[in-house]
């Protein structure tokens, strides 16, 4: 049956709701949003990406030659987005290191420390005009849009892939007032900046369109409003900033090679084998491999499950594994029959490799060992707090990533309600990281304790004010207040 052409368009346009509405009602919207906006939608000089070549020679023959060029061939990693983000994603989906470091990084970039903030705040200046009705807004929009519940997929797409595309859906109440209804996510792989070959763009009210994988392959164009772009660094895309961008990627494809080799490894080399010497004793060459060959087809693993039935049959034959050894024995008179053990490769426990590479795989992405659960080494534990403290600089800078995405939704939410953003002062606020900083200062607070003990009781004869000013750090105010 021939497809109708134009039943599929329309039924491909119903489908991308939000994208193809009304026109009068984008229309709408746009020019009661452009009545605040003060500045275009800010960009960027976007950096040039060209796939990179590898200048190797054809592999001349030979197995080791055919291994070394498809090994090079695999790791000249293409610099193209598209490409990446497919890289990205099977990373993400077959490793387990990192997939618990996306997770990892997600969790404390939403989350702070157990028992403070849970998530973000919108922080509103009291001395603005109007704050309650501006906070009203604020939970009026999280609870319609559910994104507080969404921020932690956000992040973790964006930390993975380093962009992170979401459309702004408008609906009109019945008071005639627009709210942000819900965020879709768009497919990143179909999204593109609008810039010229100099960075810049092309036209600022329509900075991305999409190509759909339809018949119709006519580009979306979005309005400045209408897209929200998660992104990591200073670039178009953030693409080339994502987790496992540059060594990392390469690692953690090396990572799952040896990973898989060392399953094979195990599978083939590390069984324990049994060679069944056989008497052969006065019978030719030719003789003797057939009898061997009789007798390994006698003694070998028989099928105990009956195929029509599907009951399980006992057998008198041994189960024995599939690549025994069966040698004739009978070269000089006298050979007798005998079973010798041969053992499995005795280096197969060696992963030293394996953890070399999962530890620079780690160290790629800055994620501590004891993070995910590698660390054995009780030092390294013992100074968790201090690998703590970079860890936490790294989740900051994705907290701060955020950010810019989340102050567009916010000011789009202000404009909708009729508040222009710049009126009054504002801010993102994200939970602390500061577990480890709390415990570094309440050891240093026992140590400068006992020090002062030490001089007072220990020592004696010491001048308790100096104590206090010296070693406690007390102001003239604070011995005042707590002094004796």
């Amino acid at each position: 049956m021939a497809i109708d052409k134009k039943l599929l368009k329309e039924d491909t346009d119903l489908n991308n709701f939000g994208r193809e509405q009304n026109a009068g009602f984008v229309k709408t919207i746009s020019n009661f949003v452009n009545k605040f906006k003060t500045s275009k939608f800010p960009g960027g000089r976007p950096k040039k990406y060209t796939t990179k070549y590898m200048d190797n020679d054809a592999p001349v023959g030979g197995w080791y030659s055919i291994l070394k060029q498809w090994y090079i061939d695999a790791l000249s990693q293409s610099t193209e987005r598209m490409e990446l983000y497919k890289q990205y994603g099977f990373l993400v989906m077959n490793l387990s290191e990192a997939i618990a470091s996306a997770n990892i990084y997600s969790d404390n970039t939403i989350s702070g420390a157990i028992g403070g903030l849970e998530n973000y705040m919108v922080m509103i200046d009291e001395s603005a005009l109007l704050v309650k009705e501006l906070e009203d807004v604020v939970k009026e929009t999280e609870m319609r849009t559910q994104i507080k519940e969404q921020i932690w997929d956000i992040a973790r797409e964006m930390t993975i892939y380093g962009d992170e595309w979401d459309e702004i859906v408008i609906i009109q109440d019945t008071d005639n007032k627009f709210w942000i209804d819900k965020l879709n996510q768009l497919p990143r792989e179909q999204m593109y900046a609008d810039v010229d070959e100099r960075g810049a763009w092309v036209n600022p009210e329509y900075p991305y369109y999409q190509k759909r994988d339809t018949y119709d392959k006519s580009p979306i164009r979005f309005d400045w409003w209408r897209t929200i772009h998660f992104k990591l660094g200073r670039g178009v895309y953030g693409f080339d900033k994502a987790l496992f961008a540059n060594a990392s990627l390469r690692l953690g494809r090396q990572l799952l090679w040896l990973d898989d080799s060392l399953v094979l490894g195990r599978m083939s080399k590390a069984w324990m084998r049994y060679a069944y010497l056989i008497n052969t004793v006065g019978m030719n060459a030719d003789d003797a491999w057939e009898y061997v060959q009789k007798y390994a087809a006698r003694v070998e693993r028989k099928e105990i499950i009956d195929r029509e039935t599907g009951q399980i049959n006992p057998t008198d034959s041994p189960p024995l594994p599939g690549k025994d050894l069966f040698l004739p024995s009978g070269d000089t008179p006298g050979s007798t029959a005998d079973i010798k053990v041969l053992t499995g490769d005795t280096n197969i426990s060696n992963i030293a490799d394996m953890l070399y590479l999962q530890a620079k795989f780690l160290m790629a992405l800055s994620m501590p060992k004891a993070y995910v659960g590698l660390e054995g080494d009780v030092r390294g534990k013992a100074t968790l707090t201090q690998i703590d403290v970079q860890f936490a600089r790294q989740v900051r800078r994705k907290q701060a990533a955020l950010v810019p995405g989340l102050k567009e939704f916010y000011n789009l939410a202000f404009i909708l309600a009729g508040y222009d953003p710049q009126s009054f002062s504002w801010e993102i606020v994200f939970p602390e990281l500061n577990t480890t900083d709390e415990l570094m200062r309440w050891e240093m607070m026992k140590l400068k304790g006992e020090v002062a003990k030490m001089f007072v009781v220990d020592i004696g004869n010491v001048n308790d004010e100096w104590v206090y000013r010296e070693i406690l750090g007390f102001t003239d105010q604070d011995i005042e207040d707590y002094g004796i």
